[in-house]
């Protein structure tokens, strides 16, 4: 069961790398002009002057776990970068995941609930829609913002920044470890600023030292309702499509209540 639930919601990528790890092992929070003006390009693409608060995804589903392939829809809601509910009716039955801030569940089609391991919950909840990440990124001062250069992805020229979270109060060696925990790689197109790809580590409820890299790739962005969304969106664990999500629909600010995110 608990390989099952890393391979229902997993990605691709790396904990960072030596030289991401060095630029913040003095526990300062380092926030690179560089980094921060991608960021704002970035925003201002997604959302042009809008002030996002919340939005709901709809549309079509391909889950993938090994033999097991289903099919089906999905509802994803989103509040800010620490709260999100995906919603999949697949052809095996109906799974759940719910993210409200260090704390998550998996519900699968027996409708149990399992708790997601504390070291799994330092990721961003807006994982699958970027633009809660960046905005908040921008707004949190106690996020560690890089700019890593320009690499490729999917053949494609990107900007690579480096996101990581710093709390207050913690020793020297929790510090290091809660920035590598909740480390992501946000690729920009350089020519559009719109994310193409997104990655960071998961790993085994019993083992935060075990790394399952992930990628989230973002791809046929449309607007909807004055911002831009991604309409594909494939989630990889370890190189292997887990995850396909074609969008159909986007609300925002609609008012979702933080009662939709319970964990209980």
């Amino acid at each position: 069961m608990r390989v099952a639930r890393i391979l229902f919601f997993g990605c691709f990528v790396f904990l960072p790398s030596a030289q991401s790890n060095s630029h913040q092992a003095s526990g300062a929070v380092q926030r690179d002009s560089a980094a921060l003006t991608l960021t704002t390009l970035s925003v201002q693409a997604l959302l042009g002057n809008q002030n996002l608060t919340d939005a709901t995804l709809q549309g079509t589903a391909n889950y993938t776990a090994g033999s097991d392939a289903e099919t089906g829809s999905f509802t994803l809601e989103l509040k800010g970068n620490n709260e999100s509910k995906l919603v999949m009716n697949l052809s095996g039955g109906t799974r759940q995941e719910i993210r409200k801030f260090q704390a998550g569940v998996w519900v699968g089609p027996d409708g149990q609930h399992y708790p997601m391991a504390l070291h799994n919950c330092w990721i961003d909840a807006s994982s699958l829609l970027p633009a809660f990440t960046l905005t908040a990124a921008l707004s949190n001062s106690q996020t560690a913002a890089l700019y890593l250069g320009q690499t490729t992805i999917n053949g494609a020229s990107a900007d690579h920044l480096q996101f990581s979270q710093l709390v207050a109060g913690q020793g020297q060696a929790m510090t290091t470890q809660i920035q590598q925990l909740s480390a992501i790689e946000v690729y920009l197109d350089a020519t559009s600023h719109l994310p193409i790809a997104l990655a960071f580590n998961a790993h085994p409820d019993d083992n935060l030292r075990l790394s399952f890299p992930v990628q989230i790739q973002f791809s046929a962005y449309q607007r909807f309702g004055g911002i831009q969304a991604p309409t594909h969106v494939q989630k990889f664990l370890q190189g292997t499509l887990t995850l396909d999500l074609t969008v159909t629909s986007v609300a925002t600010n609609t008012g979702i209540s933080d009662t939709d995110f319970s964990t209980q």
